[in-house]
């Protein structure tokens, strides 16, 4: 079950160093925010600004933000930081670091962004929410992403030359690759010719 009741999208477009735009289902909201910056040798810094920040969440929450200041990124890269250590380490069953875990769930304790039902005619709470509400509900998304019903389900993607982590959330808990898009359409090719060689030989 997830820690948050805000009902946010997952998954994004990336681009990779090839040209090749693939869409990414992490699998989780808090693996989406690690992937604003280097996952091992994957993705791009995306968080240079504040400003950078503010468009990266504005974007992704269905409810409107306010602007991040230079303390508010400190606070995003920290977090992100722990998340992208746990998430590499949990993909390869290591043992957790606790620092990391402290940091998640320092920002875990604080107040997230509450959900809301539609269609009443007042405004309850703030009509904008604080960045640091919007890290709160990351660092939540992130106790479920690293809770034990999701154990051996980060995994790193199964591509050569590929440590794109992700989370499976197959009901078969089969999935193998960071998108068919990319590396299991690269397998796909690979094995199509692998046994047209072997009819060639044949």
């Amino acid at each position: 079950m997830p820690v948050s009741t805000v009902q946010i999208p997952v998954g994004q477009w990336v681009t990779a160093e090839d040209g090749l735009r693939w869409w990414f289902d992490s699998g989780s909201f808090a693996l989406d925010f690690a992937y604003t910056g280097p996952v091992g040798a994957s993705g791009a810094e995306q968080l240079h600004s504040p400003d950078d920040l503010t468009a990266w969440l504005r974007d992704r929450f269905p409810m409107q933000v306010g602007a991040a200041r230079s303390r508010d990124l400190f606070d995003a890269t920290a977090l992100r930081e722990s998340i992208r250590r746990l998430a590499l380490a949990a993909s390869t069953d290591e043992a957790l670091r606790s620092d990391d875990i402290d940091i998640v769930n320092l920002y875990a304790a604080t107040p997230d962004i509450p959900p809301s039902l539609g269609g009443g005619g007042r405004q309850a709470g703030r009509s904008v929410q604080t960045v640091g509400q919007a890290l709160s509900t990351i660092a939540r998304d992130a106790v479920d992403l690293f809770g034990e019903a999701n154990h051996g389900r980060v995994r790193v993607c199964a591509g050569d030359d590929c440590d794109i982590v992700f989370l499976d959330t197959s009901r078969a808990a089969s999935r193998r690759w960071c998108s068919m898009q990319r590396c299991g359409n690269r397998a796909k090719v690979r094995a199509h010719r692998a046994r047209k060689r072997a009819v060639v030989a044949a």
